[in-house]
């Protein structure tokens, strides 16, 4: 037993006999790496109030590493809200300085919001043991750190679409749609980027790497394509056929679908021309309610056992130490089958701040066909 473990038994132990023996004694167990004084953290966690997480994860993909945190935690309750990317920082910036009860964590892919955050200095400045043993990438700014790598990918509707139908990438997607606007046109589908923060995000790395290539070749099927704000919404008309396909569509709203009534009726694809990975931020906020719960949290969610309960609630974890027979797929994974070359990072370039305007103009002019 490490001298870290045999602390925090002597401590569950003490606060066992301090209220009258109703708390069980309780082994914590931390990895060597963890500093002795991390008891004193978790002892304080006792006395705040839980968890609030606001985050544009739904309940699905949170399921299985909450289980596994408040079984580790059982006096910390952990409640997610799925609030979507935008309103994720909208809402916490509404509250923020008021009395109200607000997050104690957040996490979403308006990673234009975590790129102003890092710049300015807006979260806590927490040094998570866990970060010496994650990919550099794991820590953009002071305060803002990575919580999953999700692939956006092609979903289609494979009831309607044949084998020769079923795009495999962007430029496939656009010369299948061109050859044949009567089952494409009106039936298209993606994140808007003008009204949805993660599709900003998503759109503004693609695009970047596509150059003007890539503006013509969504201008030239633009006015097929309906734009959405909320993958789940997109997948479920998907599976009922008002659209046939989709691009750049979040990972873990799909993923986790495929298993649910009328899953099999869809199919997704690695996009073959570029597979952008949704660097998917995560911040405590300075000054929050429950402090010591929100980091014993956020470093569980880094550890190796949260980012595999992570990786089994479809999100995907990027540890290099996670064990790829019990997740759906693994950074390294993805990696591998699409090819280092065909990786787009979506991560937190001070541009999506600078050109969010300008970038949302020309992709809603290039929607209309302009």
């Amino acid at each position: 037993m490490t001298r870290l473990r045999q602390l925090a038994a002597a401590t569950a132990i003490a606060s066992a006999s301090f209220t009258g023996g109703v708390a069980l004694a309780q082994e914590l167990e931390f990895p060597d790496y963890y500093p002795e004084t991390y008891t004193d953290m978790v002892e304080a966690s006792r006395g705040e109030g839980g968890v609030v997480v606001y985050s544009n994860m739904a309940e699905n993909n949170w399921g299985p590493v909450v289980e596994g945190f408040e079984a580790k935690f059982p006096w910390i309750d952990v409640q997610t809200l799925d609030l979507g990317s935008g309103n994720v920082h909208s809402r916490w910036e509404a509250e923020a300085g008021s009395n109200s009860r607000s997050a104690d964590l957040l996490v979403s892919g308006a990673n234009d919001r975590w790129a102003d955050y890092g710049i300015n200095g807006r979260m806590m400045a927490y040094d998570s043991p866990e970060f010496d043993h994650l990919p550099d990438f794991a820590k953009p700014y002071e305060g803002v750190s990575v919580l999953s790598t999700d692939p956006l990918v092609i979903v289609y509707n494979a009831a309607i679409l044949s084998e020769d139908q079923r795009p495999t990438g962007f430029s496939s997607l656009v010369e299948l749609a061109k050859a044949d606007p009567s089952t494409f046109d009106g039936r298209l589908t993606t994140y808007d980027a003008a009204r949805n923060a993660f599709g900003l995000a998503a759109w503004y790395y693609v695009l970047q790497e596509k150059g003007e290539e890539g503006w013509e070749q969504l201008s030239s099927i633009g006015p097929m394509i309906r734009g959405e704000t909320s993958g789940g919404a997109m997948n479920e008309k998907i599976t009922t056929g008002e659209y046939v396909a989709g691009y750049n569509i979040s990972g873990i709203t799909i993923f986790p679908r495929l298993d649910q009534a009328g899953g099999e009726i869809l199919g997704f694809a690695f996009p073959d021309d570029g597979t952008p990975l949704m660097m998917r931020g995560m911040g405590i906020p300075e000054n929050v309610a429950n402090p010591n719960s929100a980091k014993l949290f956020f470093d569980y969610l880094l550890s190796q056992e949260g980012q595999t309960l992570l990786g089994k609630g479809g999100v995907v974890p990027y540890r290099d130490d996670v064990p790829a027979d019990e997740v759906r797929y693994t950074y390294q994974e993805i990696v591998d089958e699409v090819g280092e070359e065909s990786i787009i990072r979506v991560g937190f370039d001070e541009g999506l701040i600078d050109d969010a305007a300008p970038f949302a103009q020309k992709f809603t002019e290039a929607l209309s066909g302009n």
